[in-house]
């Protein structure tokens, strides 16, 4: 065997280590298919619409959500812009609030001025309010630029 090209298979790539190395393909599978139904469901969409949007039988889109099935690039793209995603949340190498993050952008894009400073005002009032009774380890968002200083919800500190 020649061990001198890395094209050619070595014994060492069968080896239990080699094979610890690799990626689980039917977990990334199975990511991508959580990640996908996620969207489908967070914009209300059936399997149905969504394979006629891809020209797809809906079994395809099954197998893609259960992990079944690989999705091809071209197919991950065409998902991406149906579910206002990007393809990096739906390969499950971006976090949840990153894509939290994008999606109040683009709902807040299309608002008037005036709109967009209610959101504003609103969303510091909840960041100011604190966790919320009984949730143990949740964050509060940072105050946003320009906002006033915020108390602490801890009696102790006051």
């Amino acid at each position: 065997m020649n061990t001198d090209n890395p094209d050619t298979p070595s014994r060492d790539q069968d080896s239990p280590r080699a094979k610890a190395q690799r990626p689980d393909l039917s977990s990334e599978r199975q990511v991508v298919g959580h990640r996908l139904r996620t969207a489908r469901e967070t914009l209300g969409l059936t399997q149905d619409d969504v394979a006629g949007a891809l020209g797809i039988p809906r079994t395809s889109v099954i197998a893609m959500e259960s992990g079944r099935r690989n999705v091809t690039a071209l197919e991950l793209r065409r998902l991406a812009r149906l579910y206002r995603r990007n393809v990096q949340w739906l390969l499950g190498e971006e976090e949840e609030t990153a894509a939290v993050d994008h999606a109040l952008y683009r709902a807040t894009n299309a608002l008037s001025e005036d709109d967009k400073e209610q959101v504003l005002r609103f969303a510091q009032f909840l960041a100011s309010a604190g966790p919320p009774p009984g949730s143990v380890g949740l964050r509060t968002a940072p105050p946003a630029f320009g906002s006033p200083p915020q108390r602490s919800a801890d009696p102790q500190d006051q």
